[in-house]
């Protein structure tokens, strides 16, 4: 029946690898992922990065180099709707986390190219200062003294300021999805003494006879960015904190450490006494409290 024309099939030929096309058009298929890596501040390509895939299991799958394109092939397929995660670094850039859906692909892409494309995205990590300053105008530099008498006050409120120094450069946080921190950053300030108040600094911890106190800074008070001959994002943020005389008598002192850190994850630091496994130090400041 067939052969004289009585039945019909319709028969559809689907390309290996390819999945039915979905309601939004595109299809799912299994390829190897293509990643670019690019720094919108800077407008370019990041060559020369590291890009490693982690499976949702926190297993290491694949480490990858940029190429002069910022772009690195999978040598893996992975399949759309599965999802990855993926570290990105490169010295001097913003080292992220990335937790990636493989996306799908058009029905032409799907057919045409060998593989799936990822694009991801870091900034070059910012240059940073810290200066200090008191509501009665004083500027102080760091290791000097903030004296109460010469003031003639019981508590002087001081604004440390942060400066980001270099065009296009900045911070992005993330999550370590490995060792389950976040990748934030924050005004550390640190003390060993207890006679001076302190309001404004930020939540408190203590471990032995240190007290820190934490306070988050944003990735955009961190990130300085020129377009044209206009600072969009001019990379300056700002903490004020109000210290009391309290019982500090005449003649001693207190110390009081501040530091801004990037990597940095506040639970972990409770527990640790670091902000991370890849916490460090951007820019760094001291100040002595003085009766």
């Amino acid at each position: 029946m067939w052969y004289f024309g009585y039945l019909n099939f319709n028969m559809q030929i689907q390309p290996q690898g390819q999945q039915p096309t979905s309601s939004n058009g595109l299809v799912s298929v299994t390829k190897p992922l293509k990643f670019a890596l690019n720094d919108p501040l800077a407008g370019s390509a990041i060559a020369s990065a590291n890009v490693y895939i982690y499976g949702t299991d926190n297993v290491l799958k694949e480490s990858l180099t940029t190429g002069a394109d910022g772009t690195a092939t999978s040598a893996l397929p992975y399949q759309s709707g599965s999802v990855i995660n993926v570290k990105v670094s490169k010295s001097g850039y913003v080292t992220r986390w990335f937790s990636v859906t493989v996306p799908q692909m058009t029905p032409a892409d799907a057919e045409s190219l060998t593989s799936n494309f990822v694009s991801l995205q870091t900034v070059g990590l910012g240059t940073y200062t810290i200066k200090v300053t008191d509501q009665f105008g004083n500027s102080y530099s760091s290791g000097g003294t903030l004296n109460f008498t010469s003031l003639d006050a019981s508590t002087a409120s001081v604004t440390l300021t942060v400066y980001n120094t270099e065009d296009n450069s900045g911070y992005v946080s993330s999550s370590d999805p490995v060792n389950r921190v976040n990748l934030n950053a924050v005004l550390l300030s640190s003390t060993n003494g207890s006679s001076v108040t302190v309001q404004g600094a930020g939540s408190s911890v203590a471990r032995g006879t240190n007290t820190y106190y934490i306070s988050p800074v944003s990735d955009d008070g961190l990130t300085r960015q020129l377009v044209g001959n206009t600072y969009v994002k001019p990379g300056v943020t700002s903490v004020t904190v109000t210290f009391g005389k309290g019982s500090l008598t005449a003649g001693s002192t207190q110390d009081f450490a501040f530091a801004l850190q990037d990597y940095f994850d506040q639970s972990y630091f409770a527990a640790n006494g670091i902000g991370g496994p890849d916490a460090a130090t951007l820019a760094t400041f001291s100040l002595t409290l003085a009766a």
